[in-house]
């Protein structure tokens, strides 16, 4: 089968899930920062920080 360009575009549906995604995955990060306050950041804390910013990576990107 022969795919062209046309039939590999994401539907709106798709799209709209991966945009819910992105900003899902955004605010998670958002809730943990502010959850965490001013203190100094422990390499636990640092190491969930990191895991959520590539989870929102991954997100937007498949949102693009």
């Amino acid at each position: 089968m022969i795919v062209t360009r046309d039939d590999t575009r994401p539907t709106a549906a798709a799209t709209g899930a991966a945009d819910a995604a992105a900003a899902a995955a955004n605010e998670a990060i958002r809730r943990y920062v502010r959850a965490h306050g001013n203190r100094p950041w422990g390499e636990r804390e640092a190491a969930e920080l990191a895991r959520l910013r590539r989870v929102w990576l991954a997100a937007i990107r498949t949102a693009a």
